[in-house]
């Protein structure tokens, strides 16, 4: 088989997409604020377990040497 084979077998349509500005605009509002909050939600786990690694882990084990 050979390139214009595999062309002819799918077109590519020329049509636009109908969309929403409105739509478009609202959701462009929420998207952000939620990987915002993802990430800020993420960071705060981490920070929550480095913690408690350190009082539980590092701090009992007292100075070492």
């Amino acid at each position: 088989m050979n390139s214009n084979q595999l062309r002819s077998e799918h077109p590519i349509s020329d049509t636009a997409d109908d969309v929403d500005e409105e739509a478009l605009a609202q959701a462009m509002r929420i998207v952000p604020l939620g990987a915002g909050i993802l990430a800020g939600t993420t960071v705060a786990l981490l920070v929550v377990g480095y913690l408690l690694i350190y009082l539980f882990v590092f701090i009992p084990r007292g100075s070492v040497g």
